[in-house]
């Protein structure tokens, strides 16, 4: 099934969201003057995925924002920029309340969500480690 998200009731989500590019940028195929989905907004849609989270709501802003500081801090930041990694903010999660996908069809328990992360990243280390060490044999 494909990733389905609507930007539609976040507040301002035209300017959020959708803002417009004030240059041209031919390396990401960017013309100045159109509108394109925000970096932030592309990657809290997919962090839906990582969160089993579906819906960033008021109540559940913090929790969203608490476990995508956690992946960030497993996997990496979320975005780039000209200084380089820039993880999501507060302010970020903040201003999409509303944005909603299908990522999930109920909220993922915190349990749920820790167990997973935390299986996948320890299988990773050890696959990681036993390549280092045979590659050293």
């Amino acid at each position: 099934m494909p990733l389905t998200w609507d930007t539609g009731e976040i507040l301002n989500y035209e300017e959020v969201c959708w803002p417009v590019a004030e240059e041209d940028i031919p390396a990401h195929g960017i013309e100045a003057g159109k509108q394109y989905l925000s970096p932030v907004t592309n990657a809290l849609i997919w962090h839906s995925l990582n969160t089993g989270i579906g819906k960033i709501t008021e109540d559940s802003a913090a929790e969203v924002y608490a476990r995508i500081a956690l992946v960030e801090k497993l996997y990496g930041a979320s975005l780039w920029n000209s200084d380089g990694p820039r993880p999501i903010t507060r302010d970020d999660v903040l201003k999409h309340v509303g944005l909603v996908t299908n990522a999930t069809f109920q909220q993922e328990s915190r349990t749920s969500f820790l167990k997973r992360h935390a299986d996948y990243f320890l299988t990773e280390e050890v696959a990681a480690f036993k390549k280092a060490t045979e590659a050293k044999a």
